[in-house]
């Protein structure tokens, strides 16, 4: 299944009478389910996002629809991002450290941060997490299971853009 993330650059290249069916028909509910997936998360799985996006830890406690507009697409292509690094397929049949490579660098530093690890342990070696006898290793696989979870949940489009900037120009 293909997922998107909607942004104010992409409403931008939409010529104007498709942009206004959009916002007639579709936005509304789009922007409804970002704001419904986002807002139920809890703070802690807020604050790996906002960290993820760049974003300050006072974003966290705000709902999607307090955010300004910059803020907000940091946020969504945030989501859409770790929505696809933690999506099911990625971990299917694959080991720990496979998984991890697979991971950019900022994905890993989101996943460690949500484990509530440190860098101490993100600049170990990939292959401890395989070693029985690592000491955080069990939180990094229940976090690992955790955003995968979280993700598998997702809409299928987020959008960062409400619906009545689609009216406009």
């Amino acid at each position: 299944m293909n997922h998107y993330a909607f942004t104010a650059s992409h409403m931008q290249t939409l010529p104007v009478n498709l942009r206004a069916l959009i916002g007639k028909f579709f936005a509304g509910s789009r922007w409804q389910e970002t704001c419904d997936f986002y807002n139920a998360l809890p703070e802690r799985y807020r604050a790996t996002v906002c960290f993820h996006a760049g974003l300050k830890k006072r974003h966290a406690v705000m709902f999607l629809h307090e955010m300004n507009d910059a803020d907000r697409e940091c946020l969504v292509n945030a989501l859409d991002e770790l929505r696809k690094a933690f999506a099911k397929y990625r971990r299917h049949e694959v080991g720990n450290i496979v998984y991890l490579q697979r991971l950019t660098i900022s994905e890993r530093k989101s996943l460690f941060m949500h484990a509530g690890l440190t860098a101490s342990e993100f600049n170990q070696p990939l292959w401890r997490i395989d070693d029985t006898e690592c000491p955080w290793r069990k939180t990094l696989l229940a976090a690992i299971r955790e955003l995968i979870a979280l993700f598998d949940d997702a809409p299928t489009i987020l959008t960062a853009i409400k619906p009545e900037a689609y009216s406009q120009n």
